[in-house]
């Protein structure tokens, strides 16, 4: 039954889209109009000296010297956030034709710009300033006056927890940027502000008026960190509350959301906890608090056009072979802004002048996609597919013309959010799970994913099972599914739990059988480094009775130290795996091949000779 629903789901992926109200309908993120043209803003970098060691000869000796280097003026920041979001506002409201681009950022984003460009055809209509662009904005109308913040003084580091001395008003001003069309301007800058002719028609300094509240959005929400200025952009554009360590005090502005509306950014304090309490009331967090240029990334997605992922045909399966085989897969693919930059490797430190100052360091070589090993063994990458689909389809096109043929994409699930608890706090829970996956479904018709990944707080639960349920009738076709519990990840030890599709057939849920994360050897079972995690698979192979098939979850962030003092982290930790695993007799295989293996060794039906989605 399931290669007969890919056989429908082949013809539908040649499909042209063509009808803008379905494709409204099936998205859950806000749609940004593409405009016929665009700007780049760019904040000037500020001087400053800093003491530098350097070398002083062959010796070990060093010597300190002056360096310069480049910072930005957060106040200016805030201001370009906030220009390029009313600019979006202004384009989804049909009163401007451009857009801007924020040109402070290096790493893999002046990519996603180009890309952007050339799929909607835009003019580039010059370079400008912040002040510059405000006064264009201003002449253009864009720009109607400006609502007044206090900066943060706290000196916390960002997504920290806050203390008595953060001062959030530019959270509040941000909610009352779009609303009045006004620009972010703090406090010391408001006499060249008002110089211009600016009048304040909004003061973030205190309380928000109730009758400025009900304008705001309900179709998201945003968790920003008041002394950061990331992410802005989007929440001016859509108009959303901007909070932060909010807690119960944001409840009442999440329930008020319409259904299935995303979170932007991400908010202080336990992930699992600001995490459940958007899933409890049936939304999700995009987990999108570094991103930048949301809007220009996102502007006309829904109509966008990229390669399909590219799957593992069955009948490429060797099913004569019996060995053990293990799948490994990336984990944190549910994190937008990770996949819109450091996933493609750190780049050039923000800001770095072409000749960098004697002693820096040098660039960090990709740990991630563009690992130089990255291809030379079967691996799987969880990625928010359908998030990029409607928010980033720029990283969409690079990651359908570079992926290797041993490498397998699985749709992590559009964001942080519980399955096992989505939706539970607000009476329909069926109803708006069943709603998220035909908005879902929708989207991996585009990507071209037939396989799920995704993290549950308890994946032994009764909530749990419903939802494996509701996921495998509502997304077709679906080969299967890996499963990680919150905490340890692998707390399944590679159960298998099977669902009804609805449609005469069922789905493989696969939970993490290892997990390779640092620190965690003596913690949990299964967990640890490439030398404990090959032991323990070798081990649990070599008494299994059944044919072995597990999965390890590779946590991105963790740094192992190999025996020869080499650190690895992400591809290169797995690749560190793998060839340990070879050394044991143990296989290691693309993870929709371990799926094709659990499903047969379930059922016992032969192999169809049907190609996967994007294969060629």
């Amino acid at each position: 039954m399931f290669y007969a629903v890919l056989f429908a789901f082949l013809a539908a992926l040649s499909m042209e889209r063509s009808d803008p109200a379905r494709a409204a309908r099936d998205s859950w993120w806000p749609a940004q109009r593409a405009p016929r043209g665009f700007v780049t803003v760019r904040v000037r970098g500020v001087p400053t000296t800093a003491a530098t060691a350097v070398p002083s000869g062959p010796g070990t000796s060093r010597v300190t010297s002056a360096a310069t280097a480049l910072t930005v003026d957060m106040r200016e920041e805030m201001l370009s956030a906030s220009l390029a979001g009313l600019a979006a506002l202004a384009v989804n409201c049909g009163e401007a034709d451009e857009l801007v681009w924020n040109d402070t950022v290096v790493q893999r984003y002046g990519e996603w710009k180009e890309r952007t460009v050339v799929r909607l055809g835009l003019v580039d209509r010059g370079t400008f300033t912040p002040w510059e662009l405000l006064e264009r904005g201003m002449r253009a109308g864009w720009v109607r006056g400006y609502v007044a913040y206090a900066r943060d003084p706290s000196g916390r580091k960002a997504y920290t927890a806050k203390n008595a001395s953060t001062n959030e008003s530019v959270n509040v001003a941000t909610s009352l940027a779009g609303i009045h069309r006004a620009v972010l301007i703090e406090e010391s800058l408001i006499p060249r502000a008002e110089a211009l002719g600016l009048r304040m028609l909004a003061d973030g300094r205190v309380p928000m008026p109730p009758e400025d509240a009900a304008q705001l959005s309900r179709s998201a929400l945003s968790m920003l960190d008041p002394g950061v200025q990331r992410n802005r952009d989007v929440a001016i554009s859509q108009r959303c509350w901007v909070g932060y360590g909010a807690g119960a005090q944001a409840w009442p502005m999440i329930d008020r959301l319409d259904d299935l509306a995303p979170t932007f950014g991400w908010d202080e304090g336990d992930e699992a906890m600001h995490t459940l309490a958007v899933s409890v009331r049936g939304h999700s967090n995009t987990a999108s608090n570094w991103m930048r240029n949301q809007p220009f990334l996102s502007a006309g997605a829904l109509d966008a056009r990229f390669p399909a992922v590219v799957g593992m045909p069955a009948s490429s399966v060797d099913f004569a072979d019996r060995r053990p085989c293990v799948a490994l897969v990336l984990s944190d693919g549910d994190n937008l802004q990770w996949l819109c930059g450091a996933f493609w490797g750190p780049g050039a430190p923000r800001n770095m002048p072409a000749t960098p100052p004697p002693g820096t360091p040098p660039v960090k070589p990709a740990a991630y996609w563009d690992h130089p090993l990255h291809g030379s063994f079967p691996i799987g990458f969880g990625a928010c597919l359908s998030s990029l689909s409607q928010a980033a389809p720029c990283v969409l096109e690079r990651i359908g013309e570079t992926q290797p043929v041993g490498t397998a994409l699985i749709e992590q699930f559009a964001g942080y959010w519980y399955p096992d608890r989505f939706a539970e706090n607000i009476g329909r829970r069926e109803e708006l799970f069943r709603e998220f996956m035909r908005r879902l479904d929708a989207q991996n018709h585009r990507t071209g994913a037939v396989m799920a990944g995704m993290l549950m707080l308890h994946s032994n639960t009764p909530g749990a099972a419903e939802a494996r349920r509701w996921i495998a009738e509502g997304l077709h076709p679906l080969l299967g599914a890996f499963v990680c519990d919150y905490a340890p990840y692998n707390a399944g030890r590679g159960r298998i739990d099977w669902a009804s599709d609805g449609r005469g057939g069922e789905v493989p849920f696969v939970t993490a059988g290892y997990c390779l994360w640092a620190g965690l050897d003596t913690q949990h079972p299964g967990i640890g480094g490439p030398e404990a995690v090959a032991d323990a698979i070798a081990r649990d192979a070599a008494t299994s009775t059944a044919p072995f098939t597990r999965w390890v979850s590779v946590h991105a962030w963790s740094s192992h130290e190999l025996a020869d003092g080499t650190k690895v982290t992400g591809v290169g930790a797995a690749a560190a795996l793998a060839e340990r695993l070879k050394s044991r007799g143990i296989r290691v295989v693309r993870p929709d091949e371990l799926l094709h293996r659990i499903r047969r060794e379930r059922d016992g039906t032969p192999a169809l000779h049907v190609v996967s989605p994007g294969a060629p």
